[in-house]
């Protein structure tokens, strides 16, 4: 029997991933969120740390199979967490580093880690790019632009999220690269799974922003996203050799190159040891 945990499988795509996994009796699937069984709460570093401490107690020697990453959220949430960090960086990103970071030493023999990512991370393709630079000190301390009435102004909120997916591929590029992870043999994937209409970040585009599309095929989005991200964790979409980022185009599966800033070693290696930092702990 595999062992697979998941975030972010109680909405969306990865509502999907979390269905089709927990039908399969041969899978031990664990669901880690803030409204089930195995309680999670990403703007907690404390939680996280609670929720991992729990995971490894249960599984004792029980070695984790695949672990996907998929929980995320989007502006308009324009505040700080527990911890003090910018929430959207904090949720997106930091929170799954540490929980990467405290379950890698439980993963078995040639696991699978899949992190979700966005094409947003690209200014190829994003309306709004990225922040200039990946630092993590400032990211997490950064102080989001607000209209006068408080809310999250829309370039601002999307150039956080933009940024934090761009944050998630980096961490699934360093953590691939580190001795580790290649002498243990596991598969570290970042998943692209394209603009599904009607999910959170659709809701808080602005209208004409993205094209629209009608309730069944947003469905039909969802639910093909959803599937290739439980394929890509039971090892049955295989990358090509050295290829991590992973992007569904036109509902293909396809292996394209990152953004330029994405491909950076020195960023993703520098992010993740300042995140190291941020998370209190030692490298």
């Amino acid at each position: 029997m595999k062992t697979i945990i998941m975030t972010g499988g109680t909405s969306g795509l990865g509502q999907v991933t979390a269905q089709q996994l927990n039908a399969d009796p041969a899978i031990r699937f664990i669901l880690g969120g803030r409204q089930t069984r195995w309680p999670l709460e990403l703007s907690s570093l404390s939680n996280v740390r609670q929720f991992s401490q729990h995971i490894l107690d249960t599984l004792g020697e029980t070695k984790i199979d695949a672990l996907i990453l998929n929980a995320g959220l989007s502006f308009p949430i324009a505040a700080n967490t527990v911890d003090g960090y910018e929430t959207t960086f904090a949720v997106n990103h930091l929170a799954h580093y540490l929980l990467l970071r405290l379950l890698a030493p439980a993963l078995a023999p040639d696991a699978i880690v899949v992190i979700t990512t966005s094409n947003t991370h690209d200014p190829r393709f994003s309306p709004v790019a990225p922040f200039a630079s990946v630092d993590a000190q400032h990211l997490a301390l950064l102080a989001l632009e607000k209209s006068p009435s408080g809310e999250l102004v829309f370039e601002s909120g999307f150039r956080a999220y933009a940024t934090s997916k761009l944050c998630n591929l980096l961490t699934a590029r360093a953590f691939a690269a580190a001795p580790e992870t290649q002498a243990l043999g596991v598969r570290v994937i970042a998943y692209n799974p394209g603009f599904i209409p009607g999910t959170g970040l659709g809701r808080n585009l602005p209208t004409g922003a993205l094209p629209t599309a009608n309730p069944q095929e947003a469905e039909a989005a969802r639910q093909h996203a959803g599937h290739v991200l439980a394929e890509l964790a039971q090892g049955r979409v295989i990358p090509p050799a050295g290829q991590v980022y992973v992007s569904l185009a036109r509902g293909e599966v396809t292996w394209p190159d990152p953004s330029t800033l994405a491909r950076r070693d020195d960023i993703a290696q520098q992010l993740w040891r300042d995140s190291a930092q941020l998370a209190g702990l030692v490298l």
